[in-house]
């Protein structure tokens, strides 16, 4: 099916809400791909249930097979460019890695210009007055997490990491009022994530949201929230760019943890540092 065609051209009926959907589309086609179906929502200012009626008026059953189909159709008709725009297929590996380069710079440059100062030290507060910190995240975010509660742990700060739904779900029953959850999510829409911050924060708990997106769902839910600014294609999912701003957001908020508790800090990392060199 030509999804592009039927967006110029509609073979069925076309209500208010869909006319506002499929303009959406037009002016969006790169990402609409990889965003949620609460996210196209929000953004069209329509319902979800509508959403769904569209993609069948396409043709298709279901929206994750409309995406896929129109995630093909735009890998054929720009079969000159992989991964985006920005880099041809036919180009010098040393071209991709100057243009890989700069736009790593560049997220990281954005990410800085859109920070507050005062959301960093409250982060820093955060986590060094938490009874315990939980770094959670799924898929690609999951190695953030990880690597985060490692970071933090070598500091003396209790915590840990989770990016087994399962886990999450069940440790958010358990969490007390004092407790810190950094919830990591490019998105900010993932499932999971958002079920498990939405049951700690009933028991009291605090959520640092680590997002790309302004207007998600972990957004809104969320205490306090320190967003980057990487954007990814449906073959950029994990990419090193959206990594680096999200290392960068953390070893920030360490650093600024660092810098209030210095001496502490380096008797942690000290002591950790020698246990690791007893199984050397």
């Amino acid at each position: 099916m030509n999804i592009i065609k039927q967006l110029a051209k509609p073979k069925f009926k076309v209500s208010k809400s869909d006319k506002i959907l499929m303009e959406y589309i037009k002016q969006n086609i790169e990402r609409v791909s990889h965003t949620a179906i609460s996210q196209l929502a929000k953004e069209c200012g329509i319902g979800e249930s509508t959403i769904t009626r569209f993609v069948k008026k396409m043709g298709f059953s279901t929206l994750p097979d409309f995406k896929v189909a129109l995630a093909q159709e735009l890998m054929f008709v720009n079969q000159r460019y992989i991964i985006n725009r920005n880099i041809e297929s036919d180009e010098a590996a040393l071209v991709t890695a100057r243009k890989l380069l700069d736009a790593n710079i560049g997220t990281l440059e954005k990410t800085l210009n859109s920070l507050k100062n005062e959301d960093i030290q409250v982060s820093a507060e955060l986590l060094m007055t938490a009874r315990r910190i939980y770094f959670i995240g799924i898929g690609n975010s999951g190695f953030m997490a990880q690597d985060s509660a490692y970071k933090f742990c070598r500091i003396g700060l209790d915590c840990t990491s989770y990016d087994n739904s399962h886990q999450m779900i069940m440790m958010a029953s358990l969490m007390q009022a004092q407790d810190i959850v950094v919830a990591i999510s490019h998105s900010g829409n993932t499932i999971e994530v958002i079920k498990t911050v939405e049951l700690a924060k009933t028991n009291g708990a605090k959520i640092i949201a680590i997002t790309s997106n302004q207007h998600s769902q972990l957004q809104a839910i969320a205490d306090l929230h320190l967003a980057y600014a990487a954007r990814e294609t449906l073959l950029e999912t994990g990419s090193i760019s959206a990594k680096l701003a999200q290392l960068f957001l953390m070893d920030l908020v360490y650093t600024q943890v660092v810098k209030q508790m210095p001496a502490v800090a380096e008797k942690k990392k000290c002591l950790t540092t020698q246990a690791i060199e007893l199984l050397r």
